[in-house]
């Protein structure tokens, strides 16, 4: 196991993938925001840490130009070779792949203007999001910038409240635990900043109430899907109970006098300082 991280939690299966390249097509206004707002410039070398099948690689890859170059990090094989084959697809002439971690890639430091991560620090312990933090720093530029992206539960409910929403949120968070992921980190995101030495700290929180037909009303239970063995291994359901709470879960999501309030999803930048 690499000091990035522990083993990730939702696999590396065919459904985590797609279910993948749905979160980045519905966290694109999102991340569309932070990118805009940071004000990326034609020609720019980005990077994005974890990048997974595709994280912002094509918003980079839009915003840096045919003059820029766009790097993602991946070190899930199956992860990177479906970005290699999702770059291809998408003929972004301008970006490529390094297959490894920001702690043993060969990536030559303080070269980036740009270093980004999306939902790759809410799935390690601290000491590691302490970790890649500080890599992300040594790979930006003197001023470059360091930006980061994660959820946080704080706002996460449904009304009316659902047994089933409760027994499998508590199941579901405690196999997380098991495996260093924290549905906590967003609020982190600063800290962890502060504490690498980043400077001019800004913040965004986002967050949606979420209706029917939008992907993110039945995301939670895809997670459940993908994180199912994990759930029973851990011993707090058997399969027939879970079985019964999913179902009861997704008709009471389906229903659409049931309010469901999205969490919170954070965004955190700042700079490398610069040498004066």
């Amino acid at each position: 196991m690499n000091c990035q991280s522990a083993t990730y939690v939702f696999g590396g299966n065919q459904n985590e993938l797609e279910r993948l390249l749905g979160q980045a097509e519905d966290l694109k206004p999102e991340s569309t925001w932070l990118l805009d707002h940071v004000g990326i410039e034609k020609g720019w070398r980005v990077a994005d840490i974890g990048c997974g099948p595709i994280g912002v690689l094509d918003l980079l890859s839009e915003r840096v130009g045919l003059t820029g170059t766009v790097i993602g990090v991946e070190r899930e094989p199956r992860f990177a070779a479906m970005a290699r084959a999702e770059i291809a697809k998408r003929g972004l002439q301008n970006v490529s792949l390094v297959e490894g971690d920001t702690l043993s890639t060969e990536l030559e430091k303080g070269t980036f203007d740009l270093v980004h991560e999306r939902l790759v620090l809410i799935n390690v312990p601290v000491a590691n999001q302490h970790a890649i933090v500080a890599s992300m720093v040594a790979l930006a530029r003197p001023g470059g910038i360091i930006a980061t992206e994660s959820w946080d539960r704080a706002s996460f409910a449904c009304h009316p409240e659902h047994r089933s929403w409760q027994v499998l949120n508590d199941a579901y968070r405690e196999a997380v635990r098991s495996t260093n992921g924290d549905g906590t980190s967003g609020r982190t995101l600063p800290w962890l900043l502060r504490t690498a030495g980043v400077t001019g700290i800004r913040t965004k929180v986002h967050v949606r109430a979420v209706e029917i037909g939008d992907p993110r009303r039945i995301h939670r239970l895809g997670i459940l899907d993908v994180t199912k063995d994990k759930i029973l291994a851990n011993g707090r359901l058997t399969e027939a109970e879970f079985d019964a709470h999913r179902n009861a879960l997704a008709a009471h999501l389906a229903d659409p006098d049931t309010l469901l309030i999205d969490q919170l999803f954070v965004q955190a930048w700042g700079r490398r300082p610069a040498i004066t």
